[in-house]
């Protein structure tokens, strides 16, 4: 199909030149911001509450507050998401959220017992910071949704794509590069279609020639799907097009970078390529660091549900009468079979008619049952399973044998995502709604192979984050 007949005509123009913000430049400008209200709003309120004392002063004397403020910003900004690029670019979002954090900040910080050195002599300081940084915070965060974030500082895009992909790919794949509400900063303006098998397309050259050297795009977006169709002849205007200062890449890459999972219907004979197996194991400070979180978070975890098993006991005597617990045989690392204990969410005998999936609205699981796994309570008795090593607190769901074999059939790659432990939570848990379809395990397995191909601390620091955030706004299911 010839997806250039029903795109956006381009002008060839050359574009005045302007300010371009990639996804983590946005990020990066936004948390730059942030930081200097946050050091400006502490500074203030210790110099207002200690006159005697120089700024710079402030900074030796408070470092400690300061760090502790800095590192408490930065765990709320996390939980609450206040750097999701489709939050911050849309004002009715950001701003409620912004102007809560900004009270929220104020009060944990100044409140929390030992940490913070003391509570100003005058209460009014307290209201003045708190109302002050959150109406700092708000101003700014106002000002980027209505000003950085504007179609004059849009990168601007064409894809090359081969002929054989139809257009209802080419809207997804559109919306997948744009997002929600164009909170990618990029902004398609054409598809054209590559010509098969390295055949020259010299309108297509001369086209794109021209749009090079007038710079009228910033992104050149190449999905290839054999790698056979982009000719001598173009090859040398996408050199060109990079001398110039336009940035060429696949679809493949962008696409991980966009969505933090790997494409894996487009990877076909490239799977190896996009996923290097052997990385996963070779980080022997990661795996120190992986088996020390698994260790103390097994301790904490199991230490909650010894002092909650009286209270779901008690509940469970008048809205969830049955067992406590329930044990199922999952496969873990390696294709390996071990056993799980949690807390019973479901009614008695839910699978007498066979083993099946649970689903959203699931009438098995009881009305106790669906706030606990809303809550993550029903998943704390896994917390052994870690501890005994058959289990980390991150990696990809457990599932059962009978579904594993089902869903690898069907989906290519579906084992790799057994190259390393199951986890309670984990990337594809955090980042997609909870699946109950054939589609929605294909997309969860893309972010569970993205996290093997990626995991770091910084990663499991973001999804511990992100559970909390989870758990707070009750969106486990």
């Amino acid at each position: 199909m010839n997806h250039a007949s029903s795109a956006i005509n381009i002008n060839v123009r050359k574009l005045s030149p302007s300010i371009e913000f990639s996804i983590w430049e946005r990020k990066l400008l936004l948390f730059i911001v942030d930081f200097l209200i946050l050091m400006i709003s502490l500074l203030v309120y210790y110099k207002i509450d200690s006159p005697d004392l120089r700024y710079h002063e402030i900074i030796t004397v408070k470092d400690g507050g300061l760090f502790y403020g800095v590192t408490l910003f930065w765990i709320l900004s996390s939980i609450f998401k206040l750097y999701d690029l489709e939050i911050a670019n849309t004002t009715r979002k950001i701003l409620p959220l912004v102007f809560f954090i900004g009270l929220l900040f104020p009060t944990m910080f100044m409140f929390t017992p030992r940490i913070t050195p003391y509570l100003p002599s005058q209460r009014i300081i307290i209201l003045g910071f708190a109302l002050g940084f959150a109406s700092l915070l708000s101003l700014w965060r106002v000002f980027y949704a209505y000003l950085i974030h504007a179609p004059r500082f849009f990168r601007n895009v064409i894809v090359l794509i081969s002929s054989d992909f139809d257009d209802e790919f080419a809207a997804k794949m559109k919306k997948n590069i744009e997002g929600s509400n164009e909170h990618n900063g990029y902004r398609i303006k054409r598809f054209y279609s590559l010509s098969t098998k390295n055949k020259s397309d010299l309108s297509l050259e001369r086209m794109l020639d021209k749009v090079v050297s007038n710079r009228i795009v910033d992104n050149i977006i190449i999905l290839d799907q054999d790698h056979e169709n982009i000719s001598v002849g173009l090859n040398k205007v996408l050199i060109k097009a990079i001398q110039n200062g336009v940035d060429v890449q696949t679809y493949l890459n962008l696409y991980e970078d966009l969505t933090e999972a790997l494409p894996l219907n487009l990877a076909g004979r490239q799977f190896y390529t996009i996923f290097p197996i052997s990385r996963h194991n070779s980080n022997y400070f990661y795996q120190l660091w992986n088996r020390v979180l698994d260790i103390l978070s097994s301790v904490f975890g199991l230490f909650i549900t010894i002092l909650i098993i009286p209270f779901i006991f008690v509940i469970n005597l008048f809205v969830n009468r049955g067992p406590l617990f329930y044990s199922q045989l999952r496969v873990g690392q390696g294709g390996d079979e071990f056993k799980i204990t949690k807390f019973r969410s479901m009614v008695i005998n839910a699978e007498e008619s066979g083993a099946k999936m649970a689903t959203k609205g699931d009438a098995r699981i009881t009305k106790f049952g669906g706030f606990m796994r809303k809550t993550r309570i029903d998943e704390l008795p896994q917390f052994w399973a870690v501890l005994s090593g058959y289990m980390s607190l991150i990696g990809p769901r457990p599932e059962r044998k009978v579904f594993v074999d089902q869903l690898s059939e069907k989906i290519p790659f579906y084992n790799a995502r057994h190259l390393v432990k199951p986890g309670i939570t984990g990337w594809a848990q955090v980042k997609y709604p909870y699946g109950e379809n054939l589609e929605d395990s294909y997309n969860k397995l893309e972010y569970d192979l993205y996290y093997i191909k990626n995991r770091s601390v910084t990663i499991d620091i973001r999804i511990v984050l992100k559970t909390i955030s989870t758990i707070i706004f009750s969106k486990g299911q």
